[in-house]
């Protein structure tokens, strides 16, 4: 005769005749994650480089939504103008192993372009909101800066021109993150209607470049990148650089930094 066979109920012990518990079935849980894990939404990025060969390639890729790995994508918005030797050329045209006119003199070689769509309606994340672009408009800076309207990303950084930096930072020229100018008057926070894509571009070294008659930097992931990134997540960032071995390949800034902060103090003063 087949033996029949008795299932327990999960967490239940199974007695035998004695009444002394024979064995347990132990409740199994599907794994959780901690709390002091939140869940790192991701989203797509597209690379284009210049191999060590001289060929131009490209890659779609999955990465964290996270600042540091955005604002590496998020600094030109379409029709932007890029000073090269043959004239200014759109940022949606340039490709890498073309020419740019830097602002300290020299000719710099593009040797990586980032882009990405703009979340224009906060889906990219729960609770995101929709990402913002910022209208410079024309002759903001002086007679063409920029000309015409310049559309940037929140990744953007402009040249800060200020004696009182001199006590603060040992220079008179810093960078500072293009929201900051937002007044809204002459530099406008938008939401665009339509889906809009950005970009940032890598040259040999660390660069100002004059976009629209506007001074704003290259693609340099900064002097505190390498605590922004726990090791988890520095490969993920880096194999969006694949021209590169490692964060020390950026190279040295040409300029300091200023955040937010820096700016509201540097008023103070």
């Amino acid at each position: 005769m087949r033996q029949a066979h008795t299932v327990a109920d999960p967490g239940l012990s199974h007695h035998d005749r004695s009444g002394q518990p024979a064995w347990t079935v132990r409740r199994t849980r599907p794994y959780e994650r901690p709390a002091d894990q939140p869940t790192v939404m991701r989203r797509s990025y597209d690379i284009q480089w210049l191999a060590a060969n001289g060929d131009i390639r490209d890659a779609a890729l999955s990465a964290p939504a996270l600042p540091v790995f955005e604002a590496a994508f998020n600094a030109f918005a379409r029709g932007a103008l890029i000073p090269t030797p043959m004239g200014p050329v759109a940022i949606e045209d340039l490709l890498p192993g073309d020419q740019v006119e830097a602002v300290e003199g020299d000719v710099q070689t593009v040797r990586w372009i980032g882009s990405m769509q703009i979340d224009t309606g906060g889906t990219r994340a729960q609770d995101a909101k929709p990402e913002r672009l910022y209208r410079i408009t024309a002759d903001t800076f002086g007679l063409g800066r920029p000309s015409p309207d310049l559309m940037l990303g929140a990744g953007a950084r402009y040249l800060y021109r200020a004696q009182a930096l001199k006590s603060y930072l040992g220079t008179t020229q810093a960078l500072a993150p293009v929201p900051s100018l937002v007044d809204g008057v002459s530099v406008i926070e938008v939401t665009p209607m339509s889906s809009v894509r950005s970009y940032h571009i890598g040259l040999s070294q660390h660069r100002l470049i004059r976009v629209n008659g506007v001074e704003l930097e290259s693609y340099h992931p900064g002097t505190t990148a390498s605590r922004q990134l726990p090791s988890e997540l520095r490969a993920q960032f880096m194999a969006l650089f694949p021209h590169l071995d490692g964060l020390g390949a950026f190279g040295a800034m040409s300029y300091p930094r200023l955040s937010p902060t820096d700016l509201i103090m540097l008023d103070k003063a």
